[in-house]
């Protein structure tokens, strides 16, 4: 059985945890937990002084997890942090016939694995140690050196000192990444993800004050693969971006659009990386030119060489879908300015070019926002108008922060609401009075209708910000990828969300199609993770104002949904036949301004 059988008797549960009232909850929902599923377990609560600190608390694990071993020695014992869970113990760990099996540092990728990527080897959180010889004696080992080391560290340190005295002798089984519960990226083995990762946040705090090991120089090298000095100080100008004051973080992104670091700081596609860097912008640089033979020819090069990979799919979507747009329709081109971004492209900002093509039935053609002198251009959806130059024509574009840089000289034929139109007249720009996000006329692009018996569930889409949170959903509950660009693919997603009963999203773009179509829904942010998502939700003010719905602003809610009543949090709003009028008089006017301007260039 794929998601588990009948459990075994000699399989043993164990944890901790002190009185305060989140782990004590935390506790308390483990145990409901593990005894639905009929597992053993031994959770007990440790005491806490006064004045001891969770460095402290943590070393207590090793002791009381070699105390378990030491009673139960012929049964399998698993750790699990305390504000963990499982929705199902698999066959494959349940029966593991490994010393020790677990999970990568950081739920990492086989691709990744060892020491190159990470100082420790282990995920301490779930781990399981089986009843053999060598697996006791690695406990032991670890509880030697937890009592006879006398550095400040946590429990991680002193197992990662006994993993690596003991790695010669161990046979160990890797869980797959894929098992952790709740992330958006969803596994297509056929198994299910059982395992929940909780964090109570002590981790960030104290990681500065505990014992670190450190990499080594080899292991340096094998982590940057070589790296040339510009991917390191890539790297740091990454960790740079969200550390730093306003009044220095302006200037910095001022500074990084205007010489084209933004296109190298921002995530292109997810981390295990199967295509060079170099591969990755040839195909891209070709797709973007419409040179659909030299596309088609690199991916029938990749195909000969090895089986495509996820990441190789991912980066071949993107591809199709920028060949999608300009050689599709007839006419010139026009040059659109769109955030593409992270491949195979976010829902939202992929609606410009779809938009922008259906209407005019011309193609359209990628413009780089840091193309120095560039020629006249579009801009329409997303909140892009910080990369808004002399030469661009602004269709319902917006601003994601009101600390933004404003072109007073670009043309703006309208934006996305008076919130964006007030920063802009505050600059020395126009004043525009023409507002609406260009997704709002999608209905008249992509007529689909809703049923009238809808499938009786709902629907989740989260802003790609928000992908890897552990998220603990409700039966009734189905997710939905906002990753995608192919205008197929687009239309594929919007007739499933016409046939629930209404949508939950942090995703704006999706609210509004919701609103365009008629779909109740609700957006939401989550508890710790308000900030994921950029801007300071100017955006969400802009947007309503613009197209006359009432104000709403995300709704704060926890990562486990199930015992939330979730149709509270949803609303009824539709966008107005005036307001899409006007929005599609607005696009016709800024195609035909675009003509205006690029026509002495064609002569």
């Amino acid at each position: 059985m794929p998601f588990g059988g009948p459990l075994p008797a000699d399989v043993l549960f164990c944890s901790f945890h002190t009185p305060d009232d989140y782990y004590a909850q935390s506790a308390q929902n483990l145990r409901r937990s593990l005894d639905r599923l009929g597992i053993a377990h031994e959770i007990a609560e440790v005491p806490k002084a006064p004045g001891e600190e969770w460095l402290e608390i943590c070393r207590k694990k090793i002791p009381f997890l070699y105390s378990v071993c030491e009673s139960n020695p012929k049964r399998k014992i698993f750790w699990i942090d305390v504000d963990c869970d499982i929705d199902y113990l698999p066959d494959f760990v349940s029966g593991f016939s490994a010393d020790i099996i677990g999970f990568q540092r950081g739920f990492g990728h086989p691709m990744r694995i060892g020491y190159a990527n990470s100082a420790r080897f282990w995920e301490p959180c779930f781990w399981g140690i089986n009843t053999t010889a060598a697996a006791r004696n690695y406990i032991r080992d670890a509880r030697a050196a937890c009592e006879t080391m006398t550095m400040r560290a946590t429990d991680d340190f002193f197992f990662e000192e006994a993993w690596r005295k003991n790695a010669d002798q161990l046979t160990f089984q890797m869980i797959p990444s894929s098992m952790l519960l709740g992330r958006a990226d969803l596994p297509d083995s056929g198994r299910r993800p059982f395992f929940y990762f909780g964090s109570s946040g002590n981790v960030a705090t104290f990681k500065g004050l505990a014992a670190q090991h450190s990499r080594s120089t080899a292991a340096a090298r094998a982590l940057s693969g070589g790296a040339k000095p510009k991917s390191v100080a890539l790297q740091a100008a990454r960790r740079l971006q969200g550390a730093l004051p306003r009044r220095v973080a302006v200037p910095l992104r001022r500074l990084s659009d205007s010489i084209g670091l933004t296109e190298y700081l921002s995530p292109t596609m997810p981390a295990s990386r199967e295509l060079s860097q170099r591969s990755i912008y040839n195909l891209v640089h070709e797709a973007r030119s419409g040179n659909r033979e030299a596309v088609e020819a690199r991916i029938a090069d990749i195909s000969s060489r090895r089986l495509l990979g996820k990441t190789d799919r991912v980066v071949i979507g993107a591809a199709m879908a920028f060949l999608d747009h300009v050689t599709s329709g007839t006419g010139a081109p026009l040059p659109l300015l769109w955030w593409d971004k992270p491949y195979p492209g976010n829902y939202g900002d992929w609606l410009s070019p779809l938009i922008l093509q259906a209407h005019a039935g011309r193609p359209v053609r990628f413009q780089r926002h840091d193309e120095i002198g560039a020629g006249p251009h579009l801009m329409a959806v997303g909140s892009i108008g910080r990369f808004a130059q002399k030469s661009s024509i602004l269709v319902g574009t917006g601003f994601s922060r009101a600390d933004t840089e404003i072109a007073p000289d670009a043309t703006y034929i309208s934006l996305r609401g008076p919130h964006s139109a007030q920063l802009v007249a505050e600059a020395g720009g126009p004043r525009v009075e023409r507002f609406g996000d260009p997704a709002a006329i999608l209905p008249r692009l992509i007529p689909l209708e809703r049923p009238q018996a809808t499938n009786g569930r709902l629907a989740l889409v989260r802003h790609f910000a928000h992908r890897k949170l552990s998220l603990r959903l409700p039966e009734q509950v189905d997710e939905l990828s906002v990753l995608l660009s192919r205008r197929a693919d687009i239309e594929s997603l919007i007739g499933t969300l016409l046939q629930y009963d209404a949508v939950l999203t942090s995703a704006m773009h999706v609210y509004i199609t919701c609103h365009a179509y008629g779909i109740p829904v609700g957006l939401i942010t989550f508890e710790g993770f308000e900030d994921a998502v950029a801007g300071d939700r100017i955006k969400y003010r802009d947007y309503a104002a613009g197209v006359g719905l009432p104000e709403r602003l995300p709704q704060t809610v926890g990562l486990d949904l199930r015992h939330r009543a979730l149709t509270d949090l949803v609303e009824h709003d539709r966008i107005s036949e005036a307001a899409m009028d006007d929005i599609e008089s607005a696009l016709t006017e800024a195609v035909a301004a675009y003509d205006r301007a690029a026509r002495p260039l064609m002569q």
